[in-house]
């Protein structure tokens, strides 16, 4: 029964970690999407903010896919029989 919780513990400290970071991109890329929107901006600088912002929000598909891989590690016992040794 411990290994249950202590499985259900590493889950929520995986999905904490992924929203963290999550957060934490989606409120910089919003700073850099605000910034496109100053007056008189160059064009260059208006497309590197846009750049800026769009690479921050496609950041967040690795981190889904290391969520992913981190469950499966969890539920498969990986760092209980690392332990071991």
């Amino acid at each position: 029964m411990r290994r249950n919780t202590d499985q259900e513990r590493r889950k929520r400290e995986a999905l904490r970690g992924v929203i963290l970071f999550s957060l934490l991109q989606g409120a910089i890329g919003l700073v850099f999407a605000s910034l496109c929107f100053i007056p008189d901006l160059p064009g260059w600088a208006v497309a590197l903010f846009a750049f800026l912002a769009l690479s921050c929000a496609i950041s967040l598909l690795p981190a889904l896919g290391a969520l992913k891989e981190r469950y499966k590690e969890i539920e498969g016992g990986e760092l209980d029989e690392a332990r071991q040794y």
